[in-house]
């Protein structure tokens, strides 16, 4: 069977998608349900007015890739490269039912999640740093083993997430809504430092 390619306008239903590079190209509406992506470079590809729905990314290479106007519900990553990505700019509200995103052994750094409602959102064993969480919704998020070194919370609600395992978490509890959430005693500590709190032995 022949290779689909990725074109403009395309329609597609549970196609595997395997080394395939975009560098650098621009994609416009075209459709993903059901479709897997394996070891593909996606980084800086520009993704206009596009849908990706049940797709699984496995091993690819993301980073700055542009999702204008494109809509994602119950799409995972694994161990995909993806820095610099500006979430921000992909179509959150016309998809009334979009599932969770879902980030499992994913480099996310410097990456741009402001203001937008992930409610049960998976980030799992990530790299997180420098990332831009305020104004975010993380109501019920998995967020157990990410590095969140420079990561920015402000005006976050984080009710019952899961820090369980993170590194470098620092939340200011004063700023940011945490009731429920879920923390190891160690990282805990980084919260009370916030309130200017002296710990001694």
């Amino acid at each position: 069977m022949a290779e689909i390619s990725i074109v403009d306008k395309l329609d597609c239903f549970a196609e595997e998608f395997k080394g395939i590079s975009l560098l650098g190209e621009k994609i416009t509406k075209a459709e993903f349900e059901d479709c897997t992506f394996i070891s593909c470079d996606f980084s800086e590809t520009f993704f206009s007015a596009c849908m990706f729905i049940d797709c699984h990314f496995l091993n690819c290479n993301l980073s700055v890739m542009k999702l204008t106007s494109s809509k994602l519900s119950n799409v995972s990553f694994d161990s995909c490269k993806m820095i610099g990505i500006d979430w921000t700019m992909a179509d959150w509200k016309s998809l009334l039912t979009a599932e969770p995103l879902k980030f499992k052994e994913c480099i996310l750094n410097d990456s741009n999640f402001f203001g937008l409602n992930l409610d049960e959102l998976e980030m799992k064993e990530c790299r997180a740093r420098e990332v831009d969480f305020r104004n975010c919704s993380l109501k019920k998020s998995n967020l157990s083993q990410t590095d969140f070194k420079g990561a920015l919370f402000e005006s976050t609600h984080l009710e019952e997430a899961n820090f369980t395992d993170t590194q470098n978490t620092h939340i200011n509890i004063l700023k940011n809504h945490v009731q429920g959430a879920i923390f190891n005693r160690y990282e805990a500590l980084y919260l009370l430092e916030t309130l200017g709190i002296e710990l001694v032995d």
